[in-house]
């Protein structure tokens, strides 16, 4: 492996610093031969690098990494973990190597990488973890689909990434949930035209949901709303919107969501699902996709016609710092008549690195 550079890691530590805006307060970096001392160290309070070596079967190639963890921010309890290429090369045999790499699972299937992997020496890429456990977890298995599902991956690989690998991807729409509310029991059509492709539905859809459903809400007997869940071809948001702290984010919900038409049980329901699908963040920017972006890519078609529809879609976007946006104003559809509502949202995590 090669010898420890302090200049290097001095530049990415400042680096580091510029990108996320916070003063990481260590006196020195602290170089490990070893995972035990590297974990003892980051456990500890201090600032650790460590090499790592490891091999690409896809591309028969050796990889060699430098893995430096800065623990405990002034302000949050978190670990930023900058992982750095240091080379490339091709080789026959892995006998001796860990058998997690750094860019295995990310660049798999990506053919352009075979001939390009040289750009890649010397790039960089961070994330911020929760616990020490988290980044030696990243150390050992490397940017695993757990790693891009749950974490905002940036930097120069990412970009790299992004131009030579990446596939336009759909954009996952998730759990609109569609409830029904005739002023007498009733059977009730419910079609969906969705610029994409409809992935998931209960019950089951085929071109329709022909359903009966009580004053109640109650549909075919068992279902409180129908479900379905989408990948769209585009998405367009709007200029307001708010910007939630990650511990508000409940409180949050509380408020807003029967301050824009849901009742109750519409509101709890909604928290039970998106509580649990946004993950630890220090900030969520939060966005109410409009009635035209919706007619045009995710309309809903009720026969009867109702009287009142209320339909809630949100855009969740996890931010490491609070930006400014302006709040756009609440208007309460009051319920009249035959009403149906429902409510989604799309979670920019799921726009994954990984093709």
């Amino acid at each position: 492996m090669g010898k420890f550079n302090l200049f290097t890691i001095t530049i990415i530590f400042f680096i580091s610093i510029l990108l996320y805006g916070k003063t990481y307060a260590q006196d020195s970096i602290l170089f490990c031969a070893n995972p035990e001392s590297f974990f003892s160290a980051i456990k500890s309070g201090k600032a650790a690098s460590i090499n790592k070596t490891a091999w690409l079967s896809e591309f028969i190639m050796e990889e060699n990494s430098l893995i430096t963890v800065y623990p405990n921010t002034p302000l949050y309890d978190n670990y930023l973990v900058d992982i750095k290429i240091t080379d490339l090369k091709k080789n026959q045999t892995n006998d001796r190597y860990l058998e997690y790499s750094i860019l295995g699972y990310i660049f798999e299937g990506c053919t352009k990488f075979s001939s390009k992997y040289k750009q890649f020496i010397n790039k960089s890429c961070s994330l911020i973890t929760f616990s020490p456990e988290e980044a030696m977890n990243i150390f050992y298995e490397g940017l695993t689909k757990e790693v891009d599902d749950n974490y905002d991956i940036t930097g120069e690989i990412v970009s790299l990434y992004d131009k030579m690998c990446k596939k336009v991807k759909p954009m996952p729409v998730k759990k609109p949930a569609v409830y029904l509310y005739p002023e007498q029991d009733m059977n009730i059509k419910v079609t969906l035209s969705v610029n994409g492709i409809i992935t998931k539905t209960e019950p089951y859809y085929n071109s329709v949901w022909d359903v009966f459903a009580t004053k109640n809400g109650i549909i075919n007997d068992k279902y409180d709303y129908l479900f379905y869940e989408a990948d769209l071809n585009k998405i367009e948001l709007p200029d307001k919107g708010w910007v939630v702290e990650y511990v508000n984010l409940e409180n949050w919900f509380d408020k807003y969501l029967p301050a824009l038409g849901l009742n109750k049980k519409e509101t709890e329901q909604f928290k039970e699902y998106w509580l649990k699908d946004l993950k630890k963040e220090n900030f969520y920017e939060i966005r109410l996709l409009d009635d035209n972006f919706l007619n045009e890519n995710m309309k809903l078609m009720v026969s009867p016609e109702p009287q009142t529809l209320i339909r809630l879609n949100f855009y969740f976007k996890p931010l490491k710092e609070k930006t400014n946006l302006k709040e756009p104003e609440i208007t309460k559809k009051e319920r009249k008549g035959f009403t149906v509502v429902e409510w989604g949202g799309i979670n920019e995590r799921d726009f994954k690195i990984i093709p």
